[in-house]
Parts: structure tokens; sequence; C-alpha cells
């Protein structure tokens, strides 16, 4: 990824914390044929320590899952708050539009869990992440053994240890004060995304 210095996020924990926030990336590898292939899906980010280890499925229909010999490095991609900037919204007059974003890349080299007990429990602790916060949270207890086994049976479950993140925050840090101020208002005024507007106040 192309990082300006002046845009560059080199806080790990910055880069940690937008993953968990927002967990639906997009798996890049490249295939025997060197043609990249890629799978979007959510993430579950397991912190081990120091180690981060991205945990994941997919369908075994998927033929992405070949990819994840232990040897191949893979990127995972994340997007945080993004939004169009209007030059019209700033102090400075002359400006040009563009886009303000947050992304995280993620490399690592994925390998599949092939132990079922541990698979089962990586596909309950996904699925507990995103059920959590409902008043009566669905969980993989509730399913038959046969039905567990055939759900195992269908998904690949794999884990990517992140060897290295980069991190994007582009948010006008190089305008001006006032022209900054002036997009945060833009957004706030014209239906832009909030969490941006609050990014580019930082």
């Amino acid at each position: 990824m192309y990082v300006p210095p002046r845009f560059e996020q080199a806080d790990r924990g910055e880069c940690v914390a937008l993953i968990e926030r927002e967990p639906f990336g997009l798996l890049v590898t490249s295939g025997d044929g060197g043609a990249p292939f890629a799978t979007h899906l959510p993430f579950l980010l397991d912190r081990r320590g120091d180690e981060a280890v991205l945990v994941g499925h997919v369908a075994r229909a998927n033929p992405h899952w070949q990819a994840f010999d232990g040897a191949r490095e893979a990127l995972a991609v994340f997007q945080g708050p993004h939004g169009y900037i209007s030059p019209a919204w700033y102090a400075t007059p002359g400006r040009v539009p563009t886009w303000n974003y947050i992304a995280v890349h993620a490399y690592g080299v994925p390998h599949i869990v092939d132990d079922a007990n541990a698979a089962r429990a990586a596909i309950a602790a996904l699925t507990g992440r995103f059920e959590s916060k409902r008043s009566a949270p669905w969980s993989v207890d509730g399913l038959s053994e046969r039905e567990i086994g055939k759900l195992l049976n269908a998904l690949v479950v794999f884990e990517m240890p992140v060897a290295r993140f980069e991190g994007k925050w582009k948010l006008g840090q190089h305008m001006a004060e006032a022209d900054r101020a002036g997009a945060v208002a833009g957004l706030a005024r014209e239906g832009g995304d909030p969490a941006l507007a609050a990014a580019m106040k930082l």
C-alpha cells in the first residue's frame, strides 16, 4: 500500500483496534498461476500475548483454502470510515476534491486448523463475538453433534498470525486547520460519515 509518511499509522495498537471495530475484511492470496484470489469474510482478531492472530473460515467449496498451505503470504485488508471531501468545504480557495479514509493491511501466512476441537472452538469464538450484544445470543452449543459435524465438514477454519501491519489514516493532516475544520463541518452538514468526521478532529 502506498503510504506517504504524513498518513502513516505506525501505532500497532491503533491498527489492531481498527480491525476489532471493523472485522469484515478482504483476504487476498496469489494463486499457482500468479493471479490474485480474494475472499470477503469476517475475522476474529485473537490477541495471544504480543502476537495478533487473524482467525476465520471459508466454505469448503471455496478453493481459496487450498492456498492456506502455511508457506504463502496473504494480505488481509480492513477499511475504517471513509468519504468524499468536497473542496467547497475548505476555507482556502483553489483546492480539489479528495477521498479521506482509514485502512489497515495485515500480512501473514495462513494455515488450516486441522484439529476438530480447535476448529469448533474457533467457530464458537467468532460467532460469540457477533452474538455477544444480543439479549438471547445464539450459540454453536445449541446444535446437535450431528449438526456440528455437518457444519465443520462444510467449512475450513484457518489462522493467520500477523507478521506486520500497514496503517493509513488519510484524514487531511496536511491541510490548514481552517480547511480541515471546514471539511469536518461539511461532512456533518451534508450527511457524511460521523465516524470519519470524528477521526478528522483528532
